[in-house]
C-alpha cells in the first residue's frame, strides 16, 4: 500500500516531483492553465489521464487520498459575505474549494505554499480566516509565519544550503493530531552549494539558449557606465552606500523634505530648474516634466522613504562630487530613468559588476553577490537575473535546476511564459524537507538501515506502511 496524494494549482509539478520521490501515488491533479496542465501531463505522463482543469469545475472527481497539497493563489476573502448572501467569507475563491475537498475527503495531511507576504495579506485577515477554518474542520495547522509576529520565520531554499533565495509561505496541517509550534526543518545547518554547480558554461548552451540569454547592447553599456564609475571610486576613501543611488540626484536642487515640487510654485520650479535661462515661458507641467519621474508625483508630501533615499544620495553626490565627471553625468542621462539608478548589494565584495549577480529592475540595477539567485518571481523578461562572470542572463534549464527539477523538464513555450511558471513554482527539495518534517512529528519514524532506507508510517490502524526511499 502506497500513500497516496492530490495535485491542486499544480503548475509545474513541484510537488508531485517531492512526494512521489517518496514512493507516494499522485492520484488527481488539476491545473487552470491550459498550457500548463498540457505540460503536466508531459512531465508525468502516468497521471495525464487523472490529471484536470478548473478545480471548481472538477472537485466532485478527487478521490479519497491520504495528502492533499495546494500551491494556491492569494485571493481576497469577502469582508461582506453576509451582504451579499454568503455564510462564508472565503466563498468564491480558490481556498473555499480546498476546504471542501478536505471535509468530504479527509485526507490525514495538508501542504499549501503561497507568496512570502501571504500573512500579512489583507491585514493579516487572510491567514487568520484560512488556519481558523482548517481548524474548525479538525486539523492542527502550523505556518511559515514571520519571525516579527512569533513565527519561525518564512522558508527559502538558502535555508537548506540551496543556492536559490526564494522565501515562500507554507502552511502544514495533520488531521485530529497535534503539531507542535515549529514543525519545520531546521535552517541553515548545511553550507550553501556552490552556485557554479547549477550553471552551464556558455559554450554548452543551445543555440536557442544562447540566443535569448543574451543582453542587449543598451543592458551591457549601462553595465559598463556604472562599472565605469564603481571601478574609479577609491575603496579606501569612497565607501558605496547601502541605499539606492539615484544619478538624478546629482546637484538636484528641487523642494522635497517640507513639500513636493507639485506643491511648489512656478516661480520655485523655474529658479530650481535653472529655467529663466531657456527661452520659451514653461507651464507648471511642463516644469515638472523636466524632474525625475519618482519626483513628479501628485501629492504634497513624499512618503518618509523617498524624503530620507533623496537626501541621503545629495549628501553622498555632495561629499564625493570631485569622483564625477560631467562627461559621465552627461552620458548617464541618455539611459531611461530606471537605469540612471544602482542597488549595491554586495558590501566588502570586489566593485567590478561583472563578477556579479545583476537584474534591472524598476527601482534600478541591482547587483548581488555570486553566491545564490535571487528569487524567480512571476516577473517580466528584463527581471530575470544577469550572470555576471557569463555576461548573460540565467537560462531557462538552469531555472529548473535551482527549483530541483531536471533540466528536461518541459516548460511554457515562450521565455516569458517559462519563467513566470519558474517564478510560480516550489522548490522539490524544500517540500521534501518539510514533508519528511511534518511526517515525523505525527506517528510517523523513519528507520534508515545500511542496507535500505525505508519510510514507515503508521496512520493509527493495526499495519504500518511500509514506503521504500
Amino acid at each position: 500500500m502506497r500513500l497516496s496524494f492530490v495535485d491542486i494549482c499544480a503548475g509545474l509539478g513541484g510537488f508531485h516531483k517531492a512526494l512521489s520521490s517518496f514512493g507516494f501515488e499522485c492520484v488527481f491533479a488539476s491545473e487552470i492553465n491550459e498550457e500548463l496542465r498540457e505540460n503536466y501531463k508531459k512531465n508525468f505522463p502516468s497521471v495525464a489521464h487523472l490529471t484536470y482543469g478548473d478545480i471548481r469545475e472538477a472537485k466532485n472527481l478527487v478521490p479519497k487520498h491520504d495528502i492533499l497539497c495546494a500551491g494556491f493563489p492569494c485571493q481576497p476573502f469577502s469582508k461582506s459575505g453576509h451582504q451579499r448572501g454568503f455564510n462564508d467569507p472565503t466563498e468564491g475563491t480558490i481556498f473555499h474549494e480546498i476546504l471542501e475537498i478536505l471535509e468530504k475527503c479527509r485526507p490525514k495531511y495538508l501542504f499549501l505554499e503561497n507568496v512570502g507576504n501571504f500573512e500579512r495579506h489583507d491585514s493579516g485577515r487572510t491567514w487568520s480566516i484560512v488556519k481558523t477554518r482548517l481548524e474548525r474542520i479538525g486539523y492542527s495547522v502550523r505556518g511559515t509565519t514571520h519571525v516579527g509576529s512569533g513565527g519561525p520565520g518564512l522558508f527559502s531554499p538558502h535555508h537548506l544550503g540551496f543556492p536559490h533565495c526564494r522565501e515562500r509561505f507554507f502552511i502544514v496541517g495533520v488531521l485530529n493530531e497535534e503539531l507542535p509550534e515549529n514543525p519545520f526543518p531546521a535552517k541553515n545547518i548545511q553550507p550553501l552549494i556552490p552556485l557554479e554547480k547549477y550553471i552551464k558554461l556558455n559554450k554548452n548552451l543551445s543555440q536557442q539558449e544562447r540566443k535569448e540569454t543574451s543582453l542587449s547592447d543598451q543592458q551591457r553599456e549601462c553595465i559598463n557606465h556604472w562599472n565605469q564609475l564603481i571601478k574609479n571610486l577609491p575603496e579606501k576613501t569612497v565607501s558605496l552606500p547601502s541605499f539606492p543611488i539615484w544619478g538624478d540626484e546629482f546637484e538636484a536642487t528641487y523642494p522635497f523634505e517640507s513639500y513636493t515640487p507639485y506643491a511648489a510654485t512656478i516661480r520655485e520650479l523655474r529658479a530650481c530648474l535653472n529655467a529663466y535661462s531657456l527661452k520659451k515661458r514653461m507651464s507648471k507641467d511642463e516644469l515638472l516634466a523636466l524632474l525625475p519621474s519618482y519626483a513628479q508625483t501628485p501629492e504634497s508630501h513624499f512618503p518618509n522613504w523617498k524624503v530620507r533615499f533623496i537626501r541621503q544620495n545629495r549628501e553622498w553626490f555632495h561629499k564625493y562630487s570631485r569622483f564625477f565627471t560631467r562627461e559621465w553625468l552627461d552620458d548617464l542621462s541618455q539611459f531611461p530613468p530606471s537605469l540612471r539608478k544602482l542597488e549595491w548589494n554586495c558590501q566588502g565584495e570586489e566593485r567590478n559588476l561583472w563578477q556579479h549577480i545583476l537584474q534591472f529592475r524598476p527601482s534600478g540595477l541591482r547587483v548581488k553577490r555570486y553566491s545564490s539567485i535571487p528569487s524567480l518571481v512571476a516577473m517580466t523578461e528584463t527581471q530575470i537575473p544577469i550572470l555576471g562572470p557569463k555576461k548573460r542572463f540565467l537560462s531557462r534549464s538552469e531555472g529548473l535546476l535551482l527549483l530541483g527539477l531536471p533540466e528536461e523538464h518541459i516548460l511554457p513555450e515562450t521565455r516569458e511564459r517559462a519563467f513566470k511558471a519558474l517564478g510560480n513554482g516550489v522548490h522539490v527539495e524544500v517540500v521534501k524537507a518539510i514533508v519528511e518534517s511534518v511526517l515525523s512529528y505525527t506517528a510517523f519514524s523513519i528507520n534508515r538501515g545500511k542496507q535500505s532506507k525505508n519510510l514507515i508510517l503508521n496512520l493509527g490502524g493495526d499495519q504500518d506502511i511500509e514506503i521504500a526511499s
